[in-house]
């Protein structure tokens, strides 16, 4: 299935159309797990209960992600050693970390971006299945048709906007279904330029029914703190664990990212001709 529209050529731009955010709240996100991702507003009983209907009640859903992998690769600027160097070679030794750490910080756009693509490229190169958002919305969706419910594959562009009014540009919901739209994030992110690459791995999902109303929004990270790298170059040398990091984490997040939209219901019949994937199998 060929997209309609190229993607953005920056990743960093990329990420910015997710929310509109500033580069260092960008960077904050990618390089610090959520400690409440995943986690339920709180909200008034009736509220919840009347949340939870409405999830459950979807029979027929569109599950719609970004196809393509991008693999990003950054980290927060800076040594966070400037004050170190300061206590062991004095107000000269503090300046001149100082300068090192600004012009860290103000190059990390720059930085991120080719990193990003040279990872992303040498993956590629590397003969490994680009196909991780693929799997992970496979394995969803499967998750989805053993609770009876009819699933309907649509690979498409990443979705951009606040996480709470996430849209799919030139998408046209499929009519008579629910619409889950993913937005998957993998990436290996550091601290600070002199910290270790971990994996950070990110499910943002938002369920809007048959009139295209917003019912529920998740948003989940994968618990995953290896492989870790001390370096980009050893992250770039390692390709194949390093991808394979990025699956396992994604693999982590199918059953939270389920539940958390879901909740806990039991399995139902499964009606026939109840898969479909848009651009693949379905005519």
């Amino acid at each position: 299935m060929k997209l309609p529209n190229p993607l953005p050529r920056s990743f960093m731009d990329l990420l910015r159309l997710d929310a509109g955010m500033s580069l260092q709240k960008l960077t904050s996100l990618i390089v610090a797990t959520a400690l409440l991702a995943g986690c339920a507003a709180d909200a008034s009983k009736p509220t919840l209960l009347a949340r939870q209907e409405a999830t459950r009640s979807a029979a027929k859903v569109e599950l719609i992600y970004n196809e393509e992998d991008q693999l990003i690769v950054t980290d927060g600027g800076g040594s966070g050693l400037t004050g170190f160097a300061g206590l062991l070679l004095g107000p000269i030794g503090a300046l001149l970390a100082l300068s090192i750490d600004t012009n860290s910080r103000m190059t990390m756009a720059a930085r991120t971006d080719q990193r990003s693509k040279e990872f992303t490229a040498a993956v590629r190169n590397s003969g490994a299945a680009m196909t991780l958002n693929r799997q992970f919305a496979e394995r969803l969706a499967a998750r989805l048709r053993e609770s009876g419910r009819e699933v309907k594959l649509t690979p498409f562009m990443r979705a951009t906007g606040p996480a709470g009014e996430m849209k799919v540009p030139e998408l046209q919901p499929t009519p008579g279904y629910s619409t889950l739209i993913l937005r998957i994030t993998t990436a290996y992110g550091a601290a600070d330029a002199t910290s270790s690459f971990k994996p950070f791995i990110s499910v943002e999902q938002l369920l809007r029914d048959e009139r295209q109303s917003v019912v529920h929004q998740t948003a989940h990270t994968a618990d995953v703190t290896e492989p870790t790298y001390f370096s980009y170059d050893g992250l770039l040398k390692d390709t194949a664990m390093a991808h394979e990091g990025l699956k396992q984490g994604l693999d982590r997040i199918v059953q939270p990212a389920y539940a958390g939209m879901f909740g806990g219901d039991q399995p139902r019949a499964i009606p026939a001709e109840a898969t479909r994937t848009a651009g693949l199998d379905a005519k």
